[in-house]
Order: C-alpha cells, then structure tokens, then sequence
C-alpha cells in the first residue's frame, strides 16, 4: 500500500496493532501506576504476568535550557515555552514523570466484579452499570503522551494543525456510559468530617491532612463477597466500596486520599442515582488534564484512559479494530491486543509525527451519527450541553468547557470562536463567568461567517511542533527513524515521498483514463 505523506502515512489498514498499556500490580488503596512498570491487572482483581521489556532510557530530569524555552505566545496560548509541547519542539524525549498514571482502575473494577449482587445493583440504580462494563486494556502510551503534548488550557481542547478538537459531553456520555442527569453535586463546607466517618464506619485514624485515605475505607474480597448482614451493614459496606471506586477511577492523586463531602452523596444509598455523577466525573478529566499540561502535577490524572478512547473515535491514527460497531458505552468496541505498550522514542516520534501531519480528511467529526444510543432520550441532556459554554464543578475546582471551540462536531458549521472566558477554572470560593452546569448557548459566541476560519487559526493555534531538522541529519534522518518505525509495526505500509506519491498518483490516474478509452472504442467496435 502506497501512501500520500512524505514522512507519515493514512492507516486506515493498520488498525488493532497499537492499543496498549502497561499496568502494575498495586495494593487495592495504592493509586500510583508508572509508565515503567510492566504487569497487567485483570478484571477480576488478579495479576498475570507479562514478559518484561527492558526499559527504554527517558528524560528523568528537565534539561532544557532557558534560551530554548523562548517559544513566542500565539494570541490564544501564552506560556509555550513551559507547555509539554516543548519537549516535541525540541526532538527531545518526554519526562518520566510524564509516564505516571494515578489511579488503580482495573483493581477497583475486580473488587466490584466480585461483590455480592446487592452491592451491584446499588452500582447500577446510581448510573455506573454502564462504565463498569467497561475493561482495561493495554493503551498506546506514546500515543497518549503525544496527544497530551496538544492539549491547552486556556481551551480545554487539542490543537492539531488542521483543526481544533475538543472532548464533549456527549463523548463522555457515549464513552464511559455515565448519564448527565439528576442533581448537581455541589460541596457545602457546613458537612463535617465526623460525620462522614460516621457514614463509613471508619475511626478519624483514616483521616490525613484533612481528606479520607483511601486505604482506611477499601474493603476487603472478601467483605464485599458477603451478603450484608442488615441494611445498616449494606449501607456503610456500600459507601465505601462506591467511594473507593469512583476515586480510584475518577479523583486519583498522588496522596490516595478523597474528599470527605462526596460522602454527603452517599448517606441515602438507594438516592445516589439521584445525582449528576457524569458532570463531576467530567470537570474532574479537564482538571486532570490542566494539571498535567500545566505541570501543577506530573503525571496523568482523573479518568486518562477517556483521552485515548476518544482519539479512537475522532482521529484515524493507532485505531484499534472494531469488535461491535453499535455497542454502549463505546469504549467497549475497540479490540486492542494484550501486549505491552512503549514510550520509546521511536514510538513517540511516529506518535507525534502521525498527529503532525494528520488532515482534516482523518478526522471524524461526527462519529455516532449511526448509535442507537446517540438518539435516545438518555442524551437529550448531554446534547444539550454540548452546546454551550459551561463551567463544570469537581471536587475542589471548577473547569469550562467550551461548546463553541466543539460545534462541527456536533453537526454544526466551523466558525471563529469567541476568546475564552478570563479564567478557565478556579476554586470553590471564586464564582465563574457563568453558572455551573448550566452555562450558555454557544451560537451566541462565535464570530460572522465572513470571517475565515482557517486565516484565524493559522494565527492563534500552534500548527506543526515537530521540528524534523534538528534531529542529527534532519529531515533524512528522521524519516528513517520513521520509516523504521512503521516497517516495525505497519509492514503493510509503505512510506514515499509527497513528490514520488504526487507523479504516481498521476500516471495513475492516466492509466484509468486510458482503459476507460480502450473500452469505449471496444464498445463501437463490437
């Protein structure tokens, strides 16, 4: 197969060969997961091991020197010197810390898969029935840390140089199967401590620094195999386990503590269905990601996983297969192989290569046109949403989406966006621009059609951060590294110059014309 680009190729035959992640075995109330570390943690809270890859030499330590940090601001993102997009600037490796993952996913969804029933169906009254269908799987790591590598802040989007793309709250509605519906969660400093050890049946010993360990209120497989011997028994064995689980999946950080007020949620434990979980789940992935770009924290943070199945949907580059085309929620779908991922450079090269030069003709802009859940009434909400620019509340922040920078994805036209709001997230105790949750219609902040759209983001966008040229023999040099790269794990792909391709596509489309001749003058003959 013959491809277009001079130095990455369409692959579109190449899918199911680059889905992977490396987990590591880890206590159930321990969140720290590192990109190093090889093993994999199956569904049902067992380890199996995995033959180990000797490890790849990463940056440990930044090296950058401030004359190469001088990256001018665009318009729109300031600060470029200190962005993660630096590192691809520069041909430079990514940071170890930046193959850090928080979170202990694939324990958390083994101890709820070996609960008694009764706790189960407590999980699905309060809306996770769905997002605990999903597995994990082993995810492309060079390929999450090249899209982070184009992700801002002060949009809450990725920034490719063909466009501007964004996670929606129908992506995360379709994608983890979490509903937005029901109340909205909101802190209220008025709810103590005390009682929320109190609802826990745990001793103010599981307290630390003011947050609630998480190892102070995992349950045990066993406890959690039991029937509850009462509904006093049920209800406290339940506010642990739920509280464990959506931390561990949703609010990880590197102390493995959680926040006492989310108990307040759980004292009534058949109303816990009652509240907004998708949007709190949500504003808590924008803030993981600010974080990680921001280097307020160094490695990946709230629900990551979300990134790479998003990607999946939208980007042709590192899909997997396809195992069932209209499943719920869709991060079932995709078929990605059980063997270990790599942050190699290589790999992170091609990664950050592939999304380098990746057009617009790649992108799906609408990728569940043909779901059955995208026309229920489940996501009239979300749809909604979608559409507007919002703040969204997690535990202690809140974050803007902004449903004006996302509206072709939504069916609508591409048009200039308005700037953002003067701040993208705050604390608590700072009101935003716009309610929480509710926010406003995005129609009403974009720009008169006259104004051209790919003229302003030329401007205001970064384009293409790979600099081939400042690899040792620049561009020749680095297209082997390439070329080595995809004869590794695409050999059904063959990488040409734009030229060669150009003058091939050409006699091509000569020889095409001349059969169509041929058989016209054959047709008159016979």
């Amino acid at each position: 197969m013959i491809m277009s680009t001079s130095i990455v190729s369409e692959n579109k035959r190449s899918r199911g060969r680059r889905g992977r992640q490396g987990n590591r075995k880890r206590p159930c109330g321990d969140e720290s997961t590192s990109g190093q570390d090889l093993g994999s943690e199956k569904a049902n809270g067992e380890v199996s091991g995995l033959k180990k890859r000797k490890p790849s030499k990463k940056v440990t330590e930044d090296v950058i020197p401030p004359e190469q940090r001088g990256i001018p601001d665009t318009p729109l993102l300031h600060n470029l010197g200190k962005h993660p997009s630096i590192y691809a600037r520069l041909g430079r490796g990514t940071l170890t810390q930046n193959l850090n993952f928080r979170g202990a996913w694939p324990t958390a969804l083994g101890l709820y898969r070996q609960a008694h029933d009764q706790y189960k169906e407590l999980f699905v009254a309060a809306g996770f029935g769905d997002f605990l269908k999903i597995d994990p799987v082993h995810i492309p790591q060079a390929y999450l840390v090249a899209l982070m590598e184009r992700w801002f802040s002060e949009t809450n989007t990725i920034h490719l140089p063909c466009c501007e793309i964004g996670p929606t709250p129908v992506d995360w509605a379709m994608v983890t199967g979490l509903q937005f519906k029901g109340e909205s969660i909101r802190f209220n400093h008025q709810f103590e401590m005390i009682k929320a050890l109190e609802l826990l049946g745990v001793e103010s010993a599981a307290v630390t620094e003011g947050k609630i360990r998480l190892s102070s209120i995992t349950p045990t497989m066993e406890e959690v195999k039991m029937a509850p011997a009462n509904n006093e028994a049920k209800s406290v064995m339940f506010r642990r386990l739920f509280l464990y689980v959506v931390a561990s999946c949703f609010f990880n950080n590197n102390r493995s503590v959680i926040n006492h007020q989310l108990v307040k949620y759980l004292e009534h434990i058949d109303e816990v269905g009652n509240y907004n979980w998708a949007a709190i789940t949500f504003a808590a992935f924008l803030a993981g990601m600010r974080r990680k770009v921001t280097g307020e924290t160094g490695a990946f943070t709230g629900f990551w996983p979300f990134l790479l199945f998003w990607a999946f949907e939208y980007l042709d580059i590192f899909r997997p297969n396809i195992v069932e085309a209209d499943v719920f929620p869709r991060a079932i779908r995709w078929s990605c192989p059980n063997i270990l991922s790599s942050a190699d450079f290589s790999d992170l090269f091609a990664a950050r290569c592939q999304l380098d030069y990746i057009e617009e003709a790649q992108v799906t802009w609408q990728p569940y046109l043909a779901s059955s859940e995208f026309g229920s009434t489940d996501m009239v909400q979300a749809v909604s949403l979608a559409q507007k620019r919002a703040p969204f509340e997690s535990i202690d922040t809140w974050e803007y989406y902004l449903g004006e920078r996302c509206r072709r994805q939504l069916g609508f036209p591409c048009r200039v966006p308005f700037p953002p709001p003067d701040r993208m997230h705050g604390t608590h105790d700072l009101t935003p621009e716009d309610e929480v949750g509710v926010g406003r219609p995005a129609d009403n902040l974009v720009m008169d059609e006259n104004v051209d759209y790919s003229s302003w983001f030329a401007v205001h966008s970064v384009g293409k951060i790979v600099d081939l040229s400042r690899f040792l023999g620049g561009v020749e040099t680095g297209a082997k590294v390439l070329s080595h790269w995809v004869a590794a794990h695409h050999p059904d792909i063959l990488l040409v110059q734009r030229s060669d391709y150009e003058s091939m596509a050409e006699a091509y489309d000569a020889a095409v014309a001349e059969c169509q001749m041929l058989r016209a003058k054959l047709a008159q003959a016979e």
